[in-house]
Protein backbone atom coordinates (compact mmCIF):
# COMPACT_ATOMS: atom_id res chain seq x y z
CA UNK A 1 0.00 0.00 0.00
CA UNK A 2 1.50 3.78 -0.71
CA UNK A 3 -0.08 6.12 1.09
CA UNK A 4 -1.58 9.75 -0.65
CA UNK A 5 1.16 12.52 0.43
CA UNK A 6 0.04 15.78 1.24
CA UNK A 7 1.65 19.09 0.01
CA UNK A 8 3.31 19.78 2.99
CA UNK A 9 5.23 16.18 3.06
CA UNK A 10 6.19 17.40 -0.59
CA UNK A 11 7.84 19.90 -0.08
CA UNK A 12 9.30 18.73 3.00
CA UNK A 13 10.59 15.51 0.31
CA UNK A 14 12.01 18.36 -2.13
CA UNK A 15 14.01 20.56 0.52
CA UNK A 16 15.32 17.47 2.30
CA UNK A 17 16.08 15.71 -0.96
CA UNK A 18 17.95 19.00 -2.03
CA UNK A 19 20.16 19.04 1.36
CA UNK A 20 20.83 15.47 1.06
CA UNK A 21 22.15 16.03 -2.70
CA UNK A 22 24.38 19.14 -1.31
CA UNK A 23 26.09 16.90 1.36
CA UNK A 24 26.34 13.42 -1.40
CA UNK A 25 28.39 16.60 -3.05
CA UNK A 26 30.30 18.26 -0.59
CA UNK A 27 32.03 15.06 0.58
CA UNK A 28 32.90 15.63 3.84
CA UNK A 29 34.22 13.18 6.07
CA UNK A 30 35.22 15.10 9.32
CA UNK A 31 33.84 15.44 12.24
CA UNK A 32 31.06 18.39 10.40
CA UNK A 33 30.38 15.44 8.17
CA UNK A 34 29.30 12.99 10.82
CA UNK A 35 26.97 15.88 12.74
CA UNK A 36 25.62 16.36 9.25
CA UNK A 37 25.05 12.71 8.96
CA UNK A 38 23.15 12.41 11.95
CA UNK A 39 21.40 15.02 11.58
CA UNK A 40 20.49 14.41 8.06
CA UNK A 41 19.33 10.55 8.91
CA UNK A 42 17.14 11.58 11.96
CA UNK A 43 15.53 14.10 9.49
CA UNK A 44 14.82 11.73 6.90
CA UNK A 45 13.50 8.72 9.52
CA UNK A 46 11.18 11.63 10.75
CA UNK A 47 10.04 11.96 6.91
CA UNK A 48 9.15 8.11 6.50
CA UNK A 49 8.06 7.83 9.46
CA UNK A 50 5.32 10.07 8.51
CA UNK A 51 5.11 9.55 5.22
CA UNK A 52 5.86 5.22 4.61
CA UNK A 53 2.63 3.69 6.32
CA UNK A 54 4.42 -0.01 6.82
CA UNK A 55 7.09 1.36 8.15
CA UNK A 56 5.56 3.75 10.19
CA UNK A 57 3.25 0.04 11.64
CA UNK A 58 6.98 -1.62 12.21
CA UNK A 59 8.58 1.09 13.57
CA UNK A 60 5.13 1.38 16.53
CA UNK A 61 5.39 -2.28 16.55
CA UNK A 62 9.39 -1.62 17.54
CA UNK A 63 8.72 0.76 19.76
CA UNK A 64 10.83 3.81 18.15
CA UNK A 65 9.23 6.75 16.40
CA UNK A 66 10.61 10.67 15.65
CA UNK A 67 10.23 11.42 19.64
CA UNK A 68 12.74 8.31 21.04
CA UNK A 69 15.21 8.02 18.44
CA UNK A 70 18.05 10.00 18.75
CA UNK A 71 20.85 8.67 16.57
CA UNK A 72 21.16 6.84 13.34
CA UNK A 73 22.24 3.76 14.55
CA UNK A 74 18.38 3.83 16.54
CA UNK A 75 16.42 3.68 13.25
CA UNK A 76 14.61 1.01 12.73
CA UNK A 77 15.68 -0.79 9.54
CA UNK A 78 13.43 -2.76 7.23
CA UNK A 79 14.29 -6.74 6.44
CA UNK A 80 14.95 -6.28 2.56
CA UNK A 81 12.56 -9.45 2.23
CA UNK A 82 9.72 -6.80 3.41
CA UNK A 83 9.99 -4.95 -0.09
CA UNK A 84 8.73 -7.97 -1.84
CA UNK A 85 5.14 -7.47 0.15
CA UNK A 86 4.88 -3.63 0.64
CA UNK A 87 5.12 -0.75 -1.43
CA UNK A 88 7.97 1.24 0.70
CA UNK A 89 7.95 4.83 -1.55
CA UNK A 90 7.44 7.91 0.50
CA UNK A 91 5.82 10.22 -2.25
CA UNK A 92 2.52 9.77 -4.06
CA UNK A 93 1.74 6.89 -6.43
CA UNK A 94 1.15 9.00 -9.08
CA UNK A 95 4.98 10.75 -9.00
CA UNK A 96 6.77 6.78 -9.74
CA UNK A 97 8.54 7.13 -12.85
CA UNK A 98 10.90 3.73 -12.19
CA UNK A 99 10.57 0.24 -10.68
CA UNK A 100 13.65 -1.87 -10.27
CA UNK A 101 12.91 -5.27 -9.27
CA UNK A 102 15.37 -7.74 -7.91
CA UNK A 103 16.62 -10.71 -10.15
CA UNK A 104 16.00 -13.36 -7.64
CA UNK A 105 14.62 -16.29 -9.52
CA UNK A 106 12.82 -18.62 -6.59
CA UNK A 107 9.77 -16.44 -6.93
CA UNK A 108 9.45 -14.08 -10.08
CA UNK A 109 6.30 -12.60 -9.15
CA UNK A 110 7.43 -12.04 -5.86
CA UNK A 111 10.61 -9.98 -6.63
CA UNK A 112 11.73 -6.67 -4.25
CA UNK A 113 10.45 -3.59 -6.04
CA UNK A 114 11.91 -0.12 -5.26
CA UNK A 115 9.57 2.49 -6.58
CA UNK A 116 11.40 5.69 -7.90
CA UNK A 117 10.16 9.53 -8.73
CA UNK A 118 11.71 12.03 -11.35
CA UNK A 119 13.52 13.36 -7.82
CA UNK A 120 14.87 10.27 -6.44
CA UNK A 121 15.92 9.00 -9.55
CA UNK A 122 18.33 11.61 -9.62
CA UNK A 123 19.84 11.59 -6.14
CA UNK A 124 20.48 8.14 -7.10
CA UNK A 125 22.37 9.26 -10.16
CA UNK A 126 24.39 11.94 -7.97
CA UNK A 127 25.24 8.88 -5.66
CA UNK A 128 26.36 6.64 -8.17
CA UNK A 129 28.29 9.61 -9.85
CA UNK A 130 29.99 10.55 -6.76
CA UNK A 131 30.77 6.77 -5.72
CA UNK A 132 32.15 6.19 -8.78
CA UNK A 133 34.66 9.18 -9.41
CA UNK A 134 35.72 8.86 -5.24
CA UNK A 135 36.48 5.17 -5.52
CA UNK A 136 36.39 4.09 -9.09
CA UNK A 137 38.03 6.55 -10.72
CA UNK A 138 40.17 8.60 -7.98
CA UNK A 139 42.55 9.39 -11.23
CA UNK A 140 40.00 11.50 -13.04
CA UNK A 141 40.40 9.53 -15.99
CA UNK A 142 37.95 9.33 -18.62
CA UNK A 143 38.51 5.82 -20.16
CA UNK A 144 36.11 3.93 -22.77
CA UNK A 145 33.75 1.93 -20.99
CA UNK A 146 32.75 -1.50 -21.84
CA UNK A 147 29.65 -3.43 -20.47
CA UNK A 148 29.32 -6.73 -20.05
CA UNK A 149 25.84 -6.61 -19.16
CA UNK A 150 22.31 -5.53 -21.49
CA UNK A 151 21.77 -2.25 -21.96
CA UNK A 152 18.46 -0.39 -19.67
CA UNK A 153 16.14 -0.48 -22.81
CA UNK A 154 16.40 -4.18 -22.51
CA UNK A 155 16.35 -4.81 -19.25
CA UNK A 156 14.50 -1.38 -17.34
CA UNK A 157 14.22 -3.25 -14.37
CA UNK A 158 17.87 -3.93 -13.32
CA UNK A 159 19.37 -1.63 -11.09
CA UNK A 160 22.53 -2.22 -12.24
CA UNK A 161 22.26 -1.78 -16.08
CA UNK A 162 21.06 1.66 -14.74
CA UNK A 163 23.64 2.18 -12.83
CA UNK A 164 26.56 1.09 -15.01
CA UNK A 165 24.58 3.55 -18.27
CA UNK A 166 25.02 6.50 -15.72
CA UNK A 167 28.98 5.37 -15.62
CA UNK A 168 28.80 5.26 -19.14
CA UNK A 169 27.96 8.83 -19.23
CA UNK A 170 29.44 10.52 -16.65
CA UNK A 171 32.96 9.00 -17.57
CA UNK A 172 33.07 7.28 -20.62
CA UNK A 173 35.02 8.26 -23.65
CA UNK A 174 33.35 7.81 -27.24
CA UNK A 175 32.58 4.40 -28.14
CA UNK A 176 32.05 3.01 -24.35
CA UNK A 177 28.78 1.07 -24.76
CA UNK A 178 26.94 -2.13 -23.47
CA UNK A 179 28.10 -5.71 -25.13
CA UNK A 180 25.39 -8.20 -24.16
CA UNK A 181 22.05 -8.38 -24.87
CA UNK A 182 18.86 -10.81 -25.75
CA UNK A 183 21.61 -13.90 -27.19
CA UNK A 184 24.47 -13.54 -24.30
CA UNK A 185 27.29 -11.44 -23.99
CA UNK A 186 29.22 -10.79 -27.52
CA UNK A 187 32.47 -12.01 -26.45
CA UNK A 188 33.94 -12.00 -30.47
CA UNK A 189 32.59 -7.91 -30.32
CA UNK A 190 34.33 -7.55 -26.68
CA UNK A 191 37.49 -8.75 -27.62
CA UNK A 192 37.40 -6.75 -30.73
CA UNK A 193 37.43 -3.68 -29.18
CA UNK A 194 39.44 -4.71 -25.82
CA UNK A 195 42.08 -5.45 -28.22
CA UNK A 196 41.88 -2.43 -30.89
CA UNK A 197 41.92 -0.33 -27.09
CA UNK A 198 45.07 -2.42 -26.08
CA UNK A 199 47.01 -1.56 -29.30
CA UNK A 200 45.92 2.21 -29.55
CA UNK A 201 46.96 2.71 -26.00
CA UNK A 202 43.39 3.67 -24.81
CA UNK A 203 42.49 3.19 -20.80
CA UNK A 204 39.81 0.29 -20.86
CA UNK A 205 36.92 0.10 -17.75
CA UNK A 206 35.19 -3.35 -18.13
CA UNK A 207 32.42 -2.97 -16.24
CA UNK A 208 29.75 -6.02 -15.30
CA UNK A 209 28.55 -8.79 -12.94
CA UNK A 210 31.16 -11.38 -11.12
CA UNK A 211 29.19 -13.53 -12.80
CA UNK A 212 29.82 -12.19 -16.36
CA UNK A 213 33.25 -11.91 -16.02
CA UNK A 214 34.05 -15.47 -15.41
CA UNK A 215 31.99 -16.39 -18.31
CA UNK A 216 34.69 -14.11 -20.13
CA UNK A 217 37.94 -15.81 -18.26
CA UNK A 218 36.27 -18.74 -19.42
CA UNK A 219 36.17 -17.66 -23.14
CA UNK A 220 39.30 -15.95 -22.94
CA UNK A 221 41.34 -19.16 -21.40
CA UNK A 222 39.11 -21.28 -24.32
CA UNK A 223 40.22 -18.91 -27.26
CA UNK A 224 43.77 -18.48 -25.93
CA UNK A 225 43.50 -14.63 -25.29
CA UNK A 226 45.45 -12.74 -23.18
CA UNK A 227 45.65 -8.91 -22.50
CA UNK A 228 47.80 -6.04 -21.75
CA UNK A 229 44.98 -3.38 -20.92
CA UNK A 230 46.61 0.15 -21.04
CA UNK A 231 47.59 2.35 -17.83
CA UNK A 232 44.64 4.00 -16.56
CA UNK A 233 42.24 0.23 -17.05
CA UNK A 234 40.56 -0.68 -14.38
CA UNK A 235 37.59 -3.59 -13.95
CA UNK A 236 34.98 -3.38 -11.93
CA UNK A 237 32.41 -6.51 -10.71
CA UNK A 238 29.35 -6.36 -9.06
CA UNK A 239 27.46 -8.83 -6.79
CA UNK A 240 28.46 -11.59 -6.57
CA UNK A 241 27.62 -15.47 -7.09
CA UNK A 242 24.49 -15.46 -5.16
CA UNK A 243 23.41 -18.96 -4.94
CA UNK A 244 25.19 -20.31 -7.95
CA UNK A 245 27.06 -23.77 -8.54
CA UNK A 246 30.27 -22.13 -9.16
CA UNK A 247 31.72 -19.67 -6.85
CA UNK A 248 35.35 -17.93 -7.46
CA UNK A 249 37.12 -16.86 -4.11
CA UNK A 250 37.84 -12.92 -4.59
CA UNK A 251 42.08 -13.89 -4.83
CA UNK A 252 41.63 -15.91 -7.33
CA UNK A 253 38.95 -13.80 -9.04
CA UNK A 254 41.45 -11.28 -9.02
CA UNK A 255 44.31 -12.61 -10.30
CA UNK A 256 42.73 -14.03 -12.88
CA UNK A 257 41.50 -10.79 -14.11
CA UNK A 258 45.30 -9.40 -13.53
CA UNK A 259 46.36 -12.54 -15.61
CA UNK A 260 43.99 -12.37 -18.36
CA UNK A 261 43.98 -8.19 -18.39
CA UNK A 262 47.29 -7.59 -17.66
CA UNK A 263 45.62 -5.24 -14.90
CA UNK A 264 47.28 -4.48 -11.25
CA UNK A 265 44.87 -6.57 -8.58
CA UNK A 266 44.01 -2.63 -6.90
CA UNK A 267 42.58 -2.15 -10.60
CA UNK A 268 40.23 -5.01 -10.08
CA UNK A 269 37.61 -3.72 -7.86
CA UNK A 270 33.85 -5.06 -6.21
CA UNK A 271 31.07 -2.76 -5.92
CA UNK A 272 28.13 -4.09 -3.74
CA UNK A 273 24.70 -2.82 -4.55
CA UNK A 274 20.98 -4.12 -3.55
CA UNK A 275 17.99 -3.05 -5.80
CA UNK A 276 16.72 -1.96 -2.18
CA UNK A 277 19.47 0.94 -2.10
CA UNK A 278 20.24 3.77 -4.08
CA UNK A 279 23.53 3.89 -3.42
CA UNK A 280 26.59 1.13 -3.61
CA UNK A 281 30.05 0.51 -1.44
CA UNK A 282 33.26 0.01 -3.49
CA UNK A 283 36.27 -2.40 -2.47
CA UNK A 284 39.11 -0.46 -0.69
CA UNK A 285 42.79 -1.39 -0.52
CA UNK A 286 43.88 -0.37 2.84
CA UNK A 287 47.76 -1.17 4.38
CA UNK A 288 47.52 -3.67 7.14
CA UNK A 289 50.00 -5.89 9.21
CA UNK A 290 49.78 -8.88 6.13
CA UNK A 291 50.14 -6.47 3.62
CA UNK A 292 47.79 -4.74 1.37
CA UNK A 293 44.30 -5.86 2.15
CA UNK A 294 40.70 -5.28 0.78
CA UNK A 295 37.62 -4.39 2.56
CA UNK A 296 34.30 -2.57 1.63
CA UNK A 297 34.02 1.13 2.99
CA UNK A 298 30.90 3.00 2.74
CA UNK A 299 30.76 6.39 1.48
CA UNK A 300 30.10 9.79 3.59
CA UNK A 301 26.39 9.72 3.12
CA UNK A 302 25.95 5.91 4.05
CA UNK A 303 26.24 3.47 7.36
CA UNK A 304 27.33 -0.28 7.11
CA UNK A 305 26.74 -1.84 10.85
CA UNK A 306 27.44 -5.76 10.91
CA UNK A 307 25.36 -6.94 14.13
CA UNK A 308 24.46 -9.98 15.56
CA UNK A 309 20.54 -10.97 15.15
CA UNK A 310 20.88 -13.28 18.27
CA UNK A 311 22.32 -10.29 20.36
CA UNK A 312 18.97 -7.87 20.72
CA UNK A 313 19.15 -4.76 23.36
CA UNK A 314 16.96 -1.77 23.81
CA UNK A 315 17.65 -0.41 20.36
CA UNK A 316 18.17 -3.94 18.00
CA UNK A 317 20.46 -6.13 17.24
CA UNK A 318 24.06 -5.12 18.22
CA UNK A 319 26.75 -4.42 16.28
CA UNK A 320 29.72 -7.24 16.28
CA UNK A 321 33.14 -6.18 17.45
CA UNK A 322 36.34 -6.12 14.92
CA UNK A 323 37.04 -9.51 13.54
CA UNK A 324 33.31 -10.57 14.09
CA UNK A 325 30.62 -12.16 11.85
CA UNK A 326 27.36 -10.75 11.61
CA UNK A 327 24.65 -9.44 9.30
CA UNK A 328 25.25 -6.24 7.18
CA UNK A 329 22.93 -3.48 7.82
CA UNK A 330 22.83 -0.24 6.30
CA UNK A 331 21.55 3.24 6.41
CA UNK A 332 21.78 5.11 2.70
CA UNK A 333 20.59 8.74 2.98
CA UNK A 334 20.10 8.45 -0.91
CA UNK A 335 17.45 6.00 -0.38
CA UNK A 336 15.29 9.03 0.61
CA UNK A 337 11.69 7.75 -1.02
CA UNK A 338 12.22 4.66 0.56
CA UNK A 339 13.60 3.27 4.01
CA UNK A 340 17.24 4.38 4.51
CA UNK A 341 17.67 1.66 6.91
CA UNK A 342 17.85 -1.74 5.45
CA UNK A 343 18.50 -5.30 6.94
CA UNK A 344 20.51 -7.19 4.02
CA UNK A 345 20.92 -11.27 4.44
CA UNK A 346 24.43 -10.79 3.47
CA UNK A 347 26.59 -11.94 5.89
CA UNK A 348 29.74 -9.86 6.71
CA UNK A 349 33.00 -9.67 8.41
CA UNK A 350 33.51 -5.74 10.75
CA UNK A 351 37.11 -4.94 9.83
CA UNK A 352 39.21 -1.99 10.69
CA UNK A 353 41.95 -0.33 9.20
CA UNK A 354 43.89 3.17 8.72
CA UNK A 355 42.78 4.94 5.68
CA UNK A 356 44.33 8.14 5.26
CA UNK A 357 45.59 8.65 9.07
CA UNK A 358 42.39 7.58 10.04
CA UNK A 359 41.23 4.38 12.02
CA UNK A 360 38.24 3.63 9.12
CA UNK A 361 35.34 0.87 10.24
CA UNK A 362 34.35 -1.21 7.09
CA UNK A 363 33.50 -4.73 6.08
CA UNK A 364 34.16 -7.93 4.30
CA UNK A 365 30.92 -9.76 2.65
CA UNK A 366 31.56 -13.33 3.26
CA UNK A 367 27.79 -14.76 1.30
CA UNK A 368 24.36 -15.42 1.93
CA UNK A 369 22.99 -16.06 5.27
CA UNK A 370 21.40 -19.44 5.52
CA UNK A 371 18.06 -19.65 3.52
CA UNK A 372 18.01 -16.74 1.96
CA UNK A 373 16.96 -16.92 -1.53
CA UNK A 374 19.70 -16.86 -4.29
CA UNK A 375 19.22 -13.01 -6.06
CA UNK A 376 21.58 -10.28 -6.99
CA UNK A 377 23.41 -9.13 -11.07
CA UNK A 378 24.70 -12.26 -11.44
CA UNK A 379 21.59 -14.79 -12.01
CA UNK A 380 20.89 -12.20 -14.89
CA UNK A 381 24.47 -12.80 -16.03
CA UNK A 382 24.30 -16.18 -16.12
CA UNK A 383 21.44 -16.63 -18.14
CA UNK A 384 22.69 -13.60 -20.69
CA UNK A 385 26.04 -16.02 -20.98
CA UNK A 386 24.84 -19.80 -21.96
CA UNK A 387 26.78 -21.92 -23.72
CA UNK A 388 25.74 -21.47 -27.62
CA UNK A 389 24.26 -18.14 -27.23
CA UNK A 390 26.54 -16.25 -29.31
CA UNK A 391 28.96 -17.46 -31.86
CA UNK A 392 32.28 -16.01 -30.64
CA UNK A 393 34.65 -16.91 -33.20
CA UNK A 394 38.31 -17.21 -32.13
CA UNK A 395 39.94 -13.81 -32.78
CA UNK A 396 42.81 -14.10 -30.83
CA UNK A 397 44.82 -17.27 -32.75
Amino acid sequence: MIASVSEPARDAHDALHARIAEFIARGDDGDDGKRAFEALALEAFAFQFATIRPYQALCHGLGRTPDSVTSWRQIPAVPAIAFKQYSLFASAPEAIIRTFRSSGTTEPSRSSRAHFSRAGLALMDAAIAAGARSRLFPDGRSTRILVLAPPPEQVPHMIMAHGMAHMVREFGLPGSRFLAGPRGIDFAALWAELDACQWAGTPVSLLGSSFGFVHLFDWMERESCRLELPAGSRLLDAGGYKGKSREIGRDEFVAWAARLCGLRPARVINLLGMTELASQVYDRMTPGAAGVARMKLPPHWMRTSVVDPRRVGQHGPEAVGDGEVGLLRHVDLANLERPIAIQSEDVGRSVSASVDGELRRGFEILGRAQGAEPRGCSLSADDLARPGDVAAQSACA
